[in-house]
């Protein structure tokens, strides 16, 4: 069908037309936006693009960053479908990387990218469907001679009840407990200052903040006369306030992950690998309900040392041992090995990821759609 084909195109209900397009591949939708006006609004549009998504989240796969300490080259994206098989990705065309890009987070088919050496100071958004990305404004929070960093978290999540896609940006500085945030959105395309009331306690960079329900959570240890105290640190993008949670009682010589489980907020507690004991491959998994607080709702031993990465369509847990990934389910107690290659001298990260036609530059992009309209009309499409 070309573009001049308008009888055809104009005589085809919509629905039908709908309908039609969720069934193609993504490429094959981005192509059909030059058809007509009438088709890049309907691609453009918040309704379409939900169906789509709604379409695509029934097949989720897992985007696995590897980067190899030894030799930071060998690093790389490698997508693993629900047909178990691995696909390479490659990074869109970015300039004046000096080290491999980190994954903050993955929402709808888009990548939060932390492009920067260190401390978070550059952001990419990225839709490997499409490829489509957007380079994020430069923090409002930096160094200065009387201001040093110290640590700085991140996490990436979607507001559904603004549709709008945040990240967040907790930093410490150096001789100072109390920390400061900032929260960028795709809606504003600013960034924000929020006050973070975390009180006397750090969140330790490096680890994966887990979404749930529009909450973004982190691990936190506390400092000072809390030393010796464990959080989690709460950032709700809606109502765009922290708070801090105490945890369970744990052993005080064990490692804690959160998750998303089960529509809730989870804490995997396992040994890791150097602890000697004969509980080093103990696995309990802590589940907040909501009014009653932490409940103890899974504990077995693994055949080897395993811990967790993350978790997989919010039912079950991504483990990985020395030499291998497996999805564990903590209902039927089964182990699925992932074909996930784990090379010794290589650090993992692991996300649940869905294609998608979600603009990194917001789904109802009005001047973006006007730009578009406005070459094809000078093209003569209609």
């Amino acid at each position: 069908m070309t573009t001049n084909d308008t009888t055809t195109v104009s005589s085809v209900p919509l629905v039908i037309i709908t309908d039609i397009l969720l069934q193609l591949p993504i490429k094959s939708i981005v192509r059909f936006k030059c058809v007509s006006k009438s088709w890049l609004l309907l691609i453009k549009s918040s309704e379409f693009v939900t169906a789509h998504l709604n379409c695509s989240i029934r097949n989720h796969s897992l985007i696995v960053r590897y980067y190899n300490h030894a030799f930071g080259n060998d690093s790389g994206l490698m997508l693993l479908r629900s047909d178990l098989k691995q696909h390479q990705v490659e990074l869109p065309p970015l300039e004046g990387l000096s080290t491999f890009p980190k994954i903050v987070g993955s929402c709808n088919g888009l990548l939060c990218l932390d492009v920067s050496s260190a401390f978070g100071m550059a952001f990419v958004l990225w839709n490997p469907a499409t490829n489509e990305f957007k380079g994020l404004p430069t923090p409002s929070l930096t160094e200065s001679r009387l201001k040093t960093f110290w640590m700085v978290s991140l996490g990436f999540g979607f507001n559904q009840d603004t549709n709008d896609y945040v990240l967040v940006r907790i930093v410490n500085f150096q001789a100072r407990y109390d920390a400061i945030a900032e929260v960028y959105s795709t809606s504003t395309g600013k960034w924000k200052e929020v006050a973070a009331g975390t009180g006397s306690c750090v969140i330790y960079g490096g680890q994966d903040a887990v979404a749930v329900k529009g909450v973004l959570h982190w691990i936190a240890n506390g400092i000072g006369v809390l030393v010796n105290e464990k959080f989690v640190v709460s950032y709700d993008m809606n109502l765009e306030l922290f708070w801090r949670t105490a945890m369970p009682e744990l052993p005080t010589d064990c490692y804690v992950k959160a998750l998303s489980y089960d529509q809730s907020l989870a804490l995997a507690v396992y040994p890791g690998l150097g602890f000697r004991s004969r509980l080093s491959n103990r696995f309990e998994l802590w589940v907040m309900n909501e009014g009653k607080g932490w409940t103890r709702t899974f504990n077995t031993a693994f055949e080897r040392i395993a811990w967790p990465v993350g978790s997989f369509r919010d039912s079950k847990i991504i483990m990985k041992s020395v030499d291998q990934f497996f999805l564990f389910n903590p209902k039927t107690k089964r182990n699925f090995i992932l074909p996930i290659d784990s090379g010794m001298g290589y650090s993992y990260k692991v996300f649940t990821y869905v294609d998608s036609i979600v603009a990194v530059n917001g789904e109802n992009d009005e001047k973006e759609v006007e730009a578009q309209i406005e070459g094809m009309v000078h093209d003569g499409s209609n």
